[in-house]
């Protein structure tokens, strides 16, 4: 490896997608000299586990509006990164929401009139009208749908390796393969990193590590008020090939928030929005899927799908999440402290608000008004109080 720059104004910490995206953006805004430290590969971490998934649809306002802006970039995401060597993967497969009859699809029509309103391409859709995206579903539980004919899912490591790729192309300089063993502070200010091979200065510091932050953050008496979870995630494949245009399904009706979307090789990937396994630390995580997730999510999606009765699992894995107390991200600096910026808790919604909020905190960490306000992402909101409650409760969706 070349000998380290020891000096930057602005050093992002975490080389998943929140800090390439910001990576390039800051590239974009500012000719600061700009930094990106990861410990392991670009994309090595939690995006690396992440289903991908891309779509408008939270009943809190800003999510919706990130979210939205994301859409665009993802849609023209050659064209928006300036070269067409770099993919995204994304696939405009649409994105069908189900809400069980009574209350919950009362919240749903109104979430959706709110979305309409943030400018997202949204809408009520009838049985028969979903039925024609998505022939495969049994729906006679459900009371309302909800539909994004312009959201889908995209590729983790394309996605991250293109903004970061971008972001060397402009002047960043990535260092890989290089942990940051702890933040280095003078009084109350952050003032750069202590890494495996030495000490790197920085005017600010953008701490982008995901369910890893605690371990930077901790040491400072920094309250991330986070839990980590293990989520499973499983590929089913039924007689016939599944097609990889069908929409994704968020299932509101099921107690653990299912969602479903087509994955390579005629497959449908199965997760959840719920809580989750709490765990202590990701890298003490354990890799094993449990049957009794298996055989849940078997039930749950051949009630759904009913030609998926007599489906077999064909892959596996698990990822962590960093949840907050109320399911949205910190984006800001920590109570009591200059110099650093915060960008955690995610709670399993990271990679499709991720080329927003990276232009967002961009914006923030050189001095120019945000396009999107991120001030509720406080770290302060929840000694105040001030929650950015969900209306289908906890989880993913909020």
């Amino acid at each position: 490896m070349n000998k380290m720059t020891d000096s930057f104004d602005i050093l992002i910490v975490g080389g998943g997608v929140v800090g390439s995206s910001t990576a390039y953006h800051l590239a974009e805004l500012s000719n600061s000299k700009v930094g990106l430290i990861e410990r392991s590969q670009i994309c090595s971490g939690g995006t690396a586990r992440s289903c991908a998934i891309i779509r408008s649809h939270y009943s809190v306002p800003s999510n919706t509006a990130l979210t939205v802006k994301s859409i665009e970039i993802f849609r023209d995401f050659k064209k928006y990164l300036g070269d067409t060597s770099l993919e995204s993967g994304f696939v405009q497969s649409g994105y069908l929401i189900l809400a069980p009859e009574g209350e919950t699809s009362d919240k749903l029509v109104e979430n959706l009139k709110m979305q309409k309103e943030i400018g997202a391409e949204t809408m009520q859709i009838s049985h028969k009208e979903a039925l024609e995206f998505h022939p495969l579903l049994n729906l006679n539980d459900i009371g309302a749908v909800g539909y994004e004919p312009f959201s889908g899912y995209a590729d983790p490591y394309l996605t991250t390796t293109g903004f970061a790729n971008a972001a060397k192309r402009q002047g960043v300089e990535l260092i890989t393969n290089q942990g940051v063993k702890k933040l280095l502070t003078k009084g109350n200010k952050v003032i750069g990193v202590d890494t495996e091979s030495g000490v790197i200065h920085a005017g600010l510091i953008i701490l982008s590590t995901g369910p890893w932050i605690k371990d930077l953050t901790d040491p400072l008496n920094i309250d991330t008020y986070l839990d980590i979870s293990r989520h499973s995630v499983i590929t089913l494949k039924s007689e016939s090939e599944y097609d990889f245009k069908l929409p994704i399904i968020k299932d509101l009706s099921t107690k653990n928030k299912m969602y479903f979307r087509p994955s390579s090789g005629g497959v449908v990937l199965v997760g959840t929005g719920d809580h989750g396994d709490p765990i202590k630390h990701p890298d003490l995580m354990d890799e094993e899927i449990v049957d009794d997730f298996i055989i849940n999510q078997g039930r749950q999606i051949s009630n759904r799908m009913p030609s998926f009765e007599n489906a077999r699992v064909t892959n596996d894995w698990v990822g962590a999440y960093d949840i907050t107390p109320d399911w949205n991200p910190v984006l800001g600096e920590p109570d009591g402290w200059e110099g650093l910026i915060l960008a955690y808790g995610f709670s399993g919604h990271g990679f499709k608000m991720a080329p927003a909020v990276g232009k967002m905190l961009a914006q923030k960490a050189v001095g120019i008004e945000q396009d999107i306000d991120i001030s509720p992402y406080s770290h302060s909101r929840f000694k105040e109080d001030l929650l950015l409650s969900g209306a289908y409760g906890i989880g993913s969706i909020s």
